[in-house]
């Protein structure tokens, strides 16, 4: 029995038919710290005396080494087993990986896509991966969250992004495995979500701005004027919470270990003029004429002198910029007041704003610009269902045949 060995780990399994099988099992929480192996199949019986020393031998080293990975003395922290969780690990914590350069924001979100492919088929071992299993994972992972719900293709489709991308690192750093995996993914084309089509417009804003001073909400009703009327993102209006580096001094706004960053100020902003924001994503310059914004102005309006100080967007319940989810709850809560139905979000506003533009014929590299995009490709992606250029066109067409039928 384990209980009379001096065997660290050693656990007896029972089996349907057949003699107990024994097994070495490592410490649950050195498990969940990324030790691997989990259990180790002992090749002797539990019940025959003269296999015990034996038994006792290697549950013993298997300890020693786990403990010795414990310590820090012998663990690799670039460990890969071959299996898809190692290579998401090594991944995760390799310096050289372009994990590690992804935005806080940006890691955050993938490390949830990273959580669900080693809970789902983090086990397999890469050399052993089929085109089929593939397929099956997409098409499980598509699944509707209810029954009689839509298919999460969107979520589908980033899990195996992600895979790629984790694959194409592992090709980089030589890993066994990745190579043929990422042949077989080259040639694969996953069904990916619809381009997104709604447009937060302008009566949807002027709607929302209305409920918004109606509930004492004027932080939001200032946020999305500026989103709208500048076209600027959403986090460059109302800012982002970023962990504060381990040894660094935690100045400025700071909140549960993490400091206001990105945000426009009431420093920053001249309503009378031109307010210039350096954006979060690219590092283009947004220069917006703040005299032609007339929502912004309207709203700015209403705010007192004295608490023109700080952050211009200030969480009325909280005292403090938004933090989490915050902004996009509350902001919700005033559009289905508004009457702006569920399927049209807050950072619709650019989409809005550009697609506005085009309508009002607004050339696509002045919009370009207008949204400090460096891709006119970009913008164009953002004109949702306008119908300025057509509508040029058409005017064109209209006029040329006036000038044939007159010769």
């Amino acid at each position: 029995m384990p209980s009379e060995l001096n065997a660290p780990g050693l656990k007896r399994r029972k089996r349907k038919s057949g003699p107990d099988v024994g097994y070495w099992v490592a410490r649950a929480d050195l498990v969940k710290a990324g030790y691997r192996p989990e259990t180790v199949r002992l090749p002797y019986s539990l019940d025959d005396p003269t296999q015990h020393a034996l038994i006792t031998a290697t549950c013993m080293r298997l300890q020693a080494e786990m403990l010795e990975w414990s310590s820090g003395r012998g663990r690799e922290k670039n460990r890969f087993d071959g299996t898809v969780r190692g290579l998401s690990r090594r991944y995760q914590v390799d310096e050289a990986s372009p994990f590690r350069r992804l935005k806080h924001t940006t890691r955050e979100k993938d490390v949830h896509v990273l959580r669900i492919i080693e809970k789902a088929f983090g086990d397999r071992a890469l050399d052993a991966l089929k085109l089929e299993d593939f397929w099956r994972w997409y098409n499980a992972a598509k699944r509707p969250k209810s029954p009689g719900g839509p298919e999460r293709v969107r979520r589908a489709w980033g899990i195996m992004k992600k895979l790629r991308e984790m694959v194409s690192y592992g090709v980089s750093a030589e890993l066994a495995g990745c190579a043929r995996v990422k042949a077989i993914l080259t040639e694969v084309r996953f069904p990916q979500p619809a381009r997104r089509r709604v447009t937060l417009d302008l009566a949807h804003v002027e709607a929302f701005i209305s409920k918004a001073t109606e509930m004492d909400r004027l932080s939001l009703a200032l946020a999305t004027a500026l989103q709208f009327d500048t076209a600027l993102r959403q986090k460059d209006v109302i800012g982002e919470w970023e962990p504060i580096p381990a040894g660094h001094a935690a100045t400025g706004i700071v909140l549960n270990g993490h400091r206001w960053v990105g945000g426009l100020t009431w420093a920053d902003v001249v309503l009378d003029g031109i307010t210039r924001k350096v954006t979060s994503k690219t590092g283009a310059i947004a220069a917006h004429d703040l005299t032609l914004c007339p929502h912004v102005q309207t709203i700015a309006a209403q705010i007192p002198a004295e608490r023109r100080v700080g952050p211009l967007i200030v969480d009325e319940k909280a005292g403090r910029p938004y933090a989490g989810d915050a902004f996009g709850r509350e902001w919700r809560v005033v559009a289905r007041a508004a009457g702006i139905p569920d399927a049209v979000w807050n950072m619709d506003a650019r989409a809005g704003a550009i697609t506005e533009a085009e309508d009002a014929g607004a050339d696509l590299d002045d919009a370009r610009a207008a949204a400090a995009h460096t891709q006119a490709s970009t913008t164009a992606r953002y004109s949702r269902g306008a119908v300025g250029k057509s509508r040029k066109v058409a005017t064109l067409r209209i006029a040329h045949r006036g000038v044939k039928n007159g010769a």
